[in-house]
């Protein structure tokens, strides 16, 4: 009852940005500024103290997550007293404040409510890759997330007028915007008279058709383990607490005793207990990245503040902290937000078995259709761009 109650105020919430003159209320899109804190946010729209103090530790780590430059709304009545708030803590949830009753407020983390289309676009380059991207699309996220699949294998500022970019997507819209990433499935890019594909497998990596990747260098598994406990993900139904949780990071299930690797080469910047993390090792890499190794049964002391290679034993898989059996979690940060590793370990070059297997019956899909477009345009303007609803 109480999840109907949050989404039905959520959709009235988002009806209001569409209708708020009707009802006299106004809805702003704001900026959450570097170093914010939403204990000082609630004092500085004399919001209640308390909704902050009643939070739970997890609630309150999840709150420190919000990024500076974050887009988030407010909706304020004729008085300019505040109604409703919606910030975003990652792409999944999102903080939701609202008045149940006159000057009682509710604070809820719950899913963040979007739409998704399956979208195509035909482009020929006119001047800029990401900026012919954007002008025809209006998708930024959607030129960020090309430019990541291609990195290994095309050079952007060597791109010539004409070369063609054909990608098939979804699209996310939050609030009538463009929003988070834009999952691609399937593209294809024809620069100096070469064709470079990229498909998406089951796996969330992209290979080419004959299912190789591109990745030059990668992370690697940090233990052998029985099996995966519990993905990365940043919505996770917490079936005891009854709560949104994110879980940032991956569990490897395993012995005690088993042998903990530094997943990439590395300085070891803690070793120590870490709340609920117990016995926990972090390791700083080049780039921005970090990774985490908790629930540890003891740590290899010899490489306490030092430099490691990957691969080299940093310490034991354990049960210590707060956990229901033993295991390791495993987390990975890019400049100090988790992302998921499962995008970051490339554990062979190419598909093989099964995976292959299906990977290969996706990539007659995808090239059929990318096919279609090349087909439709032979005797035609290579020029001419297409983007619209599939």
């Amino acid at each position: 009852m109480k999840l109907f109650k949050s989404v039905l105020l959520s959709l009235l919430f988002v009806k209001s940005i569409y209708a708020y003159e009707l009802y006299n209320n106004t809805v702003c899109d704001k900026i959450w500024k570097r170093g914010e804190t939403l204990l000082g946010f609630m004092e500085e729209n004399n919001l209640p103290l308390s909704l902050y103090y009643d939070l739970d530790d997890a609630e309150e780590k999840l709150s420190a997550d919000i990024r500076g430059n974050t887009i988030y709304q407010i909706l304020y009545d004729k008085d300019k007293r505040v109604k409703q708030v919606l910030i975003p803590l990652n792409e999944e949830l999102q903080i939701h404040i609202y008045e149940e009753k006159e000057k009682i407020y509710t604070l809820e983390i719950e899913p963040i409510r979007y739409q998704t289309k399956d979208m195509v676009l035909d482009i020929a380059v006119n001047s800029v890759f990401s900026k012919d991207i954007v002008d025809k699309s209006g998708n930024f996220p959607l030129a960020v997330a090309l430019e990541q699949i291609f990195k290994n294998d095309v050079q952007f500022n060597r791109f010539k007028k004409g070369d063609r970019v054909i990608a098939f997507y979804r699209q996310k819209v939050r609030l009538g915007k463009f929003y988070g990433t834009q999952r691609v499935d399937c593209a294809l890019i024809e620069t100096r008279k070469k064709s470079f594909y990229k498909f998406l497998a089951q796996d969330g990596n992209y290979y080419d058709q004959n299912g190789k990747s591109s990745n030059r260098s990668s992370f690697i598994v940090p233990c052998k383990y029985r099996r995966i406990s519990s993905k990365f993900t940043l919505k996770r139904w917490h079936p005891i607490l009854r709560k949104f949780r994110a879980h940032h990071g991956i569990d490897y299930a395993g012995s005690i005793g088993t042998p903990i690797r530094a997943a990439y080469d590395g300085k070891v910047i803690f070793m120590g207990r870490k709340g609920g993390y117990g016995n926990t090792i972090i390791i700083k890499h080049k780039g921005g990245y970090k990774t985490l190794y908790a629930h540890l049964s003891r740590f290899n002391n010899s490489v306490r503040s030092k430099r490691v290679k990957k691969g080299q034993i940093i310490g034991y898989l354990g049960n210590s902290g707060v956990s229901t059996g033993p295991h390791l979690h495993f987390g990975l940060s890019l400049n100090n937000r988790w992302i998921n590793p499962a995008k970051k370990i490339v554990l062979t070059q190419k598909l093989t078995g099964g995976k292959r297997k299906t990977f290969l019956k996706h990539v007659k899909l995808c090239k059929a259709k990318i096919d279609k477009l090349l087909n439709e345009s032979e005797g035609k303007d290579v020029k001419q761009t297409k983007h619209g609803k599939l």
